[in-house]
């Protein structure tokens, strides 16, 4: 490989990942993050005495980068997959929404409504070609082909409640790449089956840390740089981060732990525009509450505008809101229950895809690459999405030498 000495900025799992794989070959590296830890969103921390992340996370049978990494770290017998299940919250009751037959007896729409809308979401899944939805919004072809019923209830509050003030110009490509990843993902019954990894993800950034410095990467954090100051001293500067011309929205999340089991799904989605947050996510309805002093998980998430209120506001006040309408819920709810708790604010955790994104260029400068999940249109996001950006550099780097 030419590239003799690369920096990274940024010690996300792109980062990660992409610092690993160049040590490997041979190449001397540094990382520099300005956090006082690695991980990025893909960070976790400690939950009694296990791992916990930041934000929720699993992964899908189609997550074929992340799986094969998990592997390749050792810890390949800590992945195990398990049912999921999944409740909408409409009108102050939850339905169940895991299957077909749930959509089939969703009542909060009428029967040819619900017809339509299990028909669109299979045809999602099925269908590989996703350049006919980039020149549409997804707001206005749901609402064509899913009908007005299914769009008011299941998918406007949806759209608004993630993207709020550019939810009807968000790509109908990017709600493709949603339903069409998950589509593999399910058993026979059409239940969705997901991945996790037994102690936490924490220990896929753990390893790669690890081996990182194995291998000879040097690792500066709390180290505020800049790429252009680093391409003096470097050959390549890789910098993952934010992307000019890319619009972000910020994330909210309050995580707790509770003797009391609120729900018995697993994923949440709040169709309720006066939620303070849009998924609740009982996390040890997955995986199970063995390793968390057989107590319950839950996270209460929301993407905000970073000038939004919720984002900016004493955590105090933040979850003065969260608990109000998590006991508006569930009545039975007990706050004096909640053994832990915390929060954590992220500004630059989801991209906006508007109908005619344009994903930014790799290559910025002759010695600067950039890489953010920006560019990897029409999927959104996720740690086997990262992995899949570290390994198309990679090779890129490799047929250049």
């Amino acid at each position: 490989m030419k590239y003799k000495k690369v920096a990274v900025i940024g010690a996300g799992l792109v980062g990660l990942t992409s610092a690993y794989k160049l040590a490997k070959a041979g190449v001397e590296v540094e990382v520099f993050e300005r956090a006082e830890t690695a991980g990025g969103l893909a960070g976790s921390f400690m939950l009694s005495k296990t791992r916990l992340e930041k934000t929720y996370h699993h992964i899908f049978k189609t997550d074929t980068e992340i799986i094969k990494l998990i592997k390749e770290l050792g810890l390949e017998n800590k992945l195990e997959w398990h049912k999921s299940s999944v409740g909408i919250y409409w009108q102050d009751k939850m339905y169940p929404f895991s299957t077909p037959k749930d959509v089939l007896t969703f009542d909060a729409i009428p029967l040819p409504d619900r017809i339509r809308s299990g028909m669109v979401a299979l045809w999602l899944s099925k269908d590989k070609n996703w350049k006919k939805y980039e020149t549409v919004s997804a707001a206005w072809w749901m609402r064509k082909w899913g009908g007005e019923n299914a769009y008011r209830v299941i998918w406007e509050p949806l759209l608004k409640g993630k993207f709020h003030q550019h939810y009807d110009k968000v790509s109908m490509a990017w709600l493709w790449s949603r339903v069409n990843s998950r589509g593999p993902s399910r058993d026979k019954s059409g239940q969705e089956v997901l991945g996790y990894l037994r102690g936490g993800f924490g220990q896929i950034v753990e390893e790669l840390e690890k081996k990182a410095k194995k291998a000879g990467v040097k690792f500066h954090f709390k180290a505020e740089v800049s790429p252009k100051e680093l391409e003096k001293k470097f050959d390549l500067v890789i910098y993952s981060g934010k992307l000019e011309g890319v619009e972000y929205l910020g994330f909210v999340n309050l995580i707790i732990q509770t003797p009391q089991k609120l729900s018995k799904y697993y994923w949440h989605n709040i169709n309720d525009s006066k939620s303070p947050f849009l998924a609740l996510v009982a996390h040890t309805n997955l995986v199970g509450t063995k390793d968390y002093e057989n107590k319950n998980v839950y996270y209460l998430g929301n993407y905000l505008p970073n000038d939004h209120r919720l984002l900016n506001l004493p955590e105090a006040e933040v979850k003065k809101e969260f608990y109000g309408y998590l006991t508006k819920m569930f009545p039975k709810f007990d706050l004096r229950q909640v053994t832990k708790e915390f929060m954590f604010r992220f500004p630059l955790a989801q991209h906006v895809v508007k109908v005619g994104f344009v994903p930014p260029k790799m290559w910025v400068g002759p010695k600067t690459v950039q890489l953010s999940f920006g560019q990897t249109y029409p999927q959104d996001r996720g740690m086997s999405i990262a992995v899949r950006q570290a390994n198309k550099l990679m090779e890129e780097l490799q047929s250049n030498s």
